[in-house]
């Protein structure tokens, strides 16, 4: 509607408080420039231009839009397939940790059912005739496995578990008498389930092949004692098969050796080899009397069993981890390669594209140019164009590039939609360098189209 006192203009200024008698002088301090009325009269010009060739404008904006949609969508794809990633290596660890938490305790137990794997004996024992004799011909004061497990220094050496053994006759046979002292606990040591056989007072238990024939709550002799079998022992295929297994009180008190041992069994921690020294080492500093001697098959069958586990560990990780990061390291290798070449070849469709559309007006360019337009005019028809194209596709792009990383997330990488963020600062690059590139594959054809002489486009037509 026309305001009272004006030319004919319809300009929608807001009334002040006094009535607008029509001079510039109330008009806002910005549109009195002239600079803003040459703005209004180019952008009239460029939007005019944009709803004519309206085509065009479309095809470009569509190559600018497509190149931005795959600049965003590479980089929000891969953040949200290393989210996943990360999410399923932390739950697959605690899965596995629990799993194998699981396997490695039936491993520990496993290995602590074959047995022990150290044995300390008193300092001058002939290891010879100990391998011949299977015990030690000497012994030694009881109260040491007292010392050994009171000792907080001795870290590397578990279970102690005291014993007597001797070879006796027994009902016609041979047999190997062994006391037992239930373990000693180590207060500074973690607890842990006890090693070694506990025999009550005044029982036996007898080893396979001298059971035969005899039953548990029989009665036995034993160098004048009696003992009443306990159970008989099933069999083992070792001497534990010929022995008669006992209370360390009571074989001391059959073999005559109140508190005196000959062997101090042991387990050591993870101790094959290289870590014997350090475990010799320790006992020497609690016990200089003693010296200890190590079952190596056992020592590494129950190191190696540990350390497959670990290795199975580590592998299902491993193999995670892999797995993931070949199909990332995909991903990558794709934004990497065909962004850069999209952004190419839609920056060399949207030049063509402009070349096209100048060369479609050169009869129009000619006509402004001889009506007194000046270079910048014609160049801001272009490269203003290429801008506003440029700021519109990055916005699209933006869009449908984070629309189309969801949905190949979901569809065909497995990615839950939660693990995707929308990043801004993406949007921030777009909008600076789609107007930029855009703008850079008009500059030829703008240049073209601002240095042609009027007077000749005009000659040829």
């Amino acid at each position: 509607m026309k305001r009272k006192g004006t030319t004919g203009s319809s300009f929608p200024f807001p009334r002040s408080n006094s009535s607008w008698d029509g001079s510039d002088n109330e008009l806002p301090l910005f549109t009195r420039s002239p600079k803003f009325h040459i703005l209004m009269k180019l952008s009239k010009l460029l939007f005019a231009e944009i709803g004519y060739r309206k085509l065009n404008f479309v095809l470009s904006l569509f190559a600018v839009t497509t190149a931005v949609t795959l600049f965003v969508a590479g980089p929000v794809l891969i953040d949200g397939y290393t989210r996943q990633t990360e999410i399923l290596m932390a739950d697959e660890k605690q899965k596995t940790n629990e799993e194998l938490a699981v396997l490695k305790d039936k491993t520990r137990r496993l290995m602590r059912d074959m047995g022990f794997n150290l044995m300390i004996v008193q300092k001058d024992t002939n290891m010879s005739d100990f391998w011949a004799s299977d015990f030690a011909s000497k012994d030694m004061p009881q109260e040491y496995v007292d010392r050994l497990a009171k000792d907080r220094h001795l870290t590397l050496v578990t279970h102690l578990v005291a014993t007597l053994q001797r070879r006796i006759e027994w009902d016609g046979r041979k047999a190997l008498l062994v006391g037992y002292l239930p373990e000693t606990t180590q207060s500074h040591m973690r607890k842990k389930a006890p090693m070694g056989y506990r025999v009550p007072l005044g029982k036996v238990f007898l080893g396979h092949e001298l059971g035969l024939g005899r039953k548990p709550g029989e009665t036995i002799d034993l160098k004048g004692k009696k003992f009443t079998i306990d159970r008989v022992l099933p069999e083992s295929g070792s001497k534990e098969d010929i022995a008669i297994v006992m209370h360390l009180s009571d074989a001391q008190a059959v073999l005559n050796r109140p508190g005196r041992v000959n062997q101090i069994m042991a387990l050591g921690c993870r101790c094959v080899g290289s870590n014997l020294p350090g475990i010799r080492k320790q006992l020497a500093d609690v016990l200089p009397e003693t010296r200890v001697s190590e079952f190596s098959s056992i020592a590494l069958a129950r190191a190696e069993q540990r350390d497959l586990v670990e290795a199975k560990r580590e592998k299902i990780l491993a193999d995670l981890g892999a797995s993931r990061g070949a199909v990332q390291k995909t991903l990558e290798q794709l934004a990497s390669v065909l962004t850069p070449v999209v952004v190419i070849a839609c920056a060399i469709w949207v030049g063509l594209l402009a070349l096209v559309n100048v060369r479609e007006r050169r009869t129009e360019i000619g006509v402004l140019r001889a009506l007194g337009k000046r270079s910048t005019t014609i160049g801001w028809l272009f490269l203003g164009k290429a801008v506003l194209l440029g700021l519109g596709g990055a916005v699209l792009g933006f869009i449908f590039g984070s629309i189309l990383a969801e949905t190949l997330g979901t569809k065909v990488l497995g990615v839950g939609s939660e693990l995707f963020r929308i990043d801004f600062s993406i949007l921030g690059v777009s909008l600076i360098f789609a107007p930029l590139i855009a703008a850079l594959a008009s500059y030829l054809p703008t240049l073209s189209a601002v240095v042609q002489d009027p007077a000749v486009v005009l000659r040829d037509q």
